[in-house]
């Protein structure tokens, strides 16, 4: 009997912001349902990088696709984290994403969904700003990665002078097993 072929790795390179407002709440994207009955997470707003962008630029485009809020590149300071790993939403191909993270201090707004693809819009049911012990609560329900420890720090007012490495905390499909945890068990259900 022969194994299943291993998926084709697509290699992403992303740039995401944790947009902080005045009350250190974080805004994410809540999805549940969306990729399995009963599966709820949270998304960090952000995306991938087209050809030509500088992770600053792809940054600042994706904040106005997701959340129609207008931030020049050079309001978003440097990249704060970093992460990688694989995800899957779907029994194709897998994706190695390798994500830069910015961090940003603005009002609080309410998001404008227009600007969403629509799969986003599916995906995303609503967005919602959460507090460092919300986040902590969401755990590795976070994607891509959990974000809470760096947040607390940042908060306080400690940007580091160089990025941190945070954990990958992403899923993947698994045509026995369904969704499964990639490198943090517990990522899925409770």
């Amino acid at each position: 009997m022969n194994a299943a072929p291993e998926p084709p790795v697509v290699r992403r390179r992303c740039a995401r912001v944790l947009l902080v407002d005045e009350e250190d709440r974080l805004l994410l994207f809540y999805s549940e349902g969306f990729v399995a009955p009963g599966v709820e997470y949270y998304v960090i707003v952000g995306g991938g990088v087209r050809e030509g962008e500088s992770l600053a630029e792809a940054a600042s485009r994706e904040v106005l696709e997701e959340t129609g809020l207008v931030l020049a590149p050079a309001e978003l300071g440097p990249v704060v984290a970093r992460t990688s790993g694989l995800w899957s939403d779907g029994p194709g191909p897998l994706s190695h994403n390798e994500e830069a993270y910015f961090y940003c201090r603005v009002p609080h707004f309410e998001p404008v969904r227009e600007g969403l693809e629509e799969v986003e819009r599916r995906e995303f049911t609503e967005a919602r700003w959460l507090t460092v012990e919300q986040l902590e609560a969401a755990g590795g329900n976070v994607f891509p990665a959990d974000t809470a420890g760096l947040l607390k720090e940042l908060n306080a007012g400690a940007v580091p002078a160089e990025p941190v490495d945070i954990p990958w905390g992403a899923w993947c499909w698994d045509a026995d097993k369904g969704w499964t945890a990639i490198e943090r068990p517990g990522i899925l259900g409770r």
